[in-house]
């Protein structure tokens, strides 16, 4: 990047990298609204019009498989001396993520990333990095990950690839008189910003009064990784300034407050994910389609009663008798009856094809979520094809849990960053030994090591939730199988003068079969006991 930019190219190029962007935002709404379906926001709808929507029973399949409960960090290093301050500080970044909520922001991480983009943004609140208004639950000086909505995102238009994108960036509306009260920005070009368009809801007369009232303006915060910086500008869709609004060096990890989520492989020379409710689309309105065919054929069904002409009394008498009614009748079988019209059976068949086609191409979201209909099972049945559906099923899935998980090591190694470099921060912790909570204190003190060292990842499966009665389960099957065989291989060990540590074995099976927080306090661990009173200073 050139040492002196011109403010009026760059907010241009900004420009351009929203109106690249167009139709693929244009795509991802139309898939937004078959997912929320015709009642979302309309005042009235033609019932059946949408009798099944597919695309919402396969995202809210997938969604709690992926997600159910915060993210558990683990943080290593292959450098001895910063491998106990890395446990401390990740004690430090759980404790900030249970308290934000990372659960259900993930989660509508994850709904953001079937239309698209899913994109999240990492910062410290009212630090100069980012502009934060109207978050309440957010103190200043505190860390805040929040999702950016794929219409406010922006991206150098020319990249090929994200990681080597000239800038990003999304647009944020902000009551005018909050950036004149902040000296950072220039003021005069902060009075010249027009209001902010005001488009959803336009009916609403009281919304629109409190945009009058607060008098809301849209400006763009660009990332600028090879300066380093972060560039404020207005909406280039509205106006172009002469000048920035402001610019300011950037506080914060080296790749960025941004991080991206998406489900499918990238495309080649394309900075921008293939949407996946794209592909299951067509299948979706083919059903819905064949659907409604089959209720109106349905509905055009009639079963009527034809007679002699030379009877019709008695075809009358017919009509207007009730159960258990004698009528003399000089030729009963001359009244027969006969029907017409109706569904016809292909086209059950039809629409029993595409859900099952739905289901391959969206991984099985009716074997995830318990409901093994005829469209999933298909027209014949065995356990192997029952045991290949099953593990195809499982390796989309994990699949899509190892990159959640990925991008998520990157999320919390954000937060990290801001706790690491914290002059002031002291976080109490507090960790449990022995069954006894131990209190512990994060302060800048116990800083070891250069950051870069560490290295991220999150617990396997501490994002997902175990069925009550299946845990039941696995803790008694723990106690009276496997923890026996634990401690005759221990025995052995001793036995043969080979060292075996128990406690490890234990909680590694506890972690697998996912009930290590029950069983962690079953045994005594020096080892651990040892590090615990090493932080505390005790020893």
């Amino acid at each position: 990047m050139p040492e002196i930019i011109s403010p009026v190219k760059f907010q241009n190029v900004v420009k351009d990298g929203f109106t690249a962007s167009m139709k693929y935002r244009k795509a991802s709404a139309m898939f937004i609204r078959e997912f929320a379906g015709q009642y979302y926001d309309r005042e009235k709808g033609i019932t059946g019009e949408e009798p099944i929507n597919l695309i919402f029973n396969a995202i809210s399949s997938i969604v709690p498989n992926l997600v159910m409960n915060n993210p558990v960090t683990e943080i290593t290093s292959d450098y001895l001396p910063q491998q106990e301050y890395g446990e401390l500080l990740a004690l430090g970044v759980n404790q900030v993520v249970k308290k934000m909520g990372l659960k259900d922001i993930f989660r509508a991480w994850i709904v953001s990333a079937f239309f698209g983009w899913g994109i999240i943004k990492t910062g410290l609140s009212a630090s100069g990095s980012a502009l934060q208004f109207g978050d309440n639950r957010v103190d200043p000086g505190q860390v805040y990950t929040e999702l950016v909505a794929l219409d406010n995102f922006v991206i150098d238009p020319s990249c090929t690839e994200v990681s080597k994108a000239a800038f990003m960036g999304d647009k944020i509306r902000v009551p005018r008189q909050v950036l004149l009260d902040d000296s950072g920005y220039d003021t005069e070009s902060v009075k010249r910003l027009p209001r902010s368009e005001f488009k959803p809801g336009e009916k609403v007369n009281s919304l629109y009064n409190m945009y009058s009232l607060q008098d809301f303006v849209d400006v763009v915060e660009l990332w600028v990784p090879e300066a380093n910086a972060l560039v404020t500008i207005p909406d280039p869709k509205q106006m172009i300034l002469p000048d920035f609004i402001r610019v300011i060096d950037y506080y914060g990890p080296n790749t960025g407050p941004y991080t991206l989520l998406t489900f499918t492989p990238p495309v080649p020379n394309k900075p921008r994910p293939i949407i996946p409710v794209a592909i299951w689309y067509d299948l979706h309105k083919m059903a819905n389609e064949m659907f409604v065919k089959s209720m109106e054929q349905a509905s055009r069904q009639k079963d009527v009663l034809l007679v002699n002409p030379s009877v019709a009394d008695e075809g009358q008498d017919i009509k207007e008798a009730v159960d258990g009614d004698v009528i003399t009748s000089t030729d009963p079988k001359g009244a027969q009856v006969h029907s017409f019209g109706g569904q016809n059976t292909s086209n059950s068949v039809f629409l029993q094809e595409c859900q099952m086609q739905f289901n391959y191409m969206a991984r099985n979201p009716d074997q995830m979520s318990g409901n093994m209909t005829k469209a999933t099972k298909g027209t014949k049945e065995s356990a192997t094809r029952s045991s290949i559906i099953e593990t195809n099923s499982n390796i989309g899935i994990e699949d899509s849990r190892s990159i959640l998980y990925d991008r998520s090591s990157e999320v919390t190694q954000k937060i990290a960053w801001y706790l690491h470099n914290d002059p002031l921060i002291k976080l109490p912790l507090i960790k449990r030994v022995n069954g006894q909570p131990v209190q512990l204190t994060l302060t800048p003190e116990q800083r070891t090591g250069d950051f870069l060292r560490f290295v991220f990842k999150i617990r396997a499966r501490s994002m997902s939730r175990l069925d009550p009665n299946m845990r039941s389960k696995r803790i008694i099957e723990f106690a009276t199988n496997l923890l026996p065989a634990v401690m005759n291989a221990g025995m052995l060990a001793m036995q043969m003068g080979m060292e075996f540590n128990v406690q490890k074995a234990v909680m590694d099976l506890g972690y697998e079969l996912e009930i290590a927080e029950v069983i962690q306090d079953w045994f005594n661990d020096p080892d651990y006991q040892r590090k615990m009173m090493l932080r505390m200073n005790v020893i």
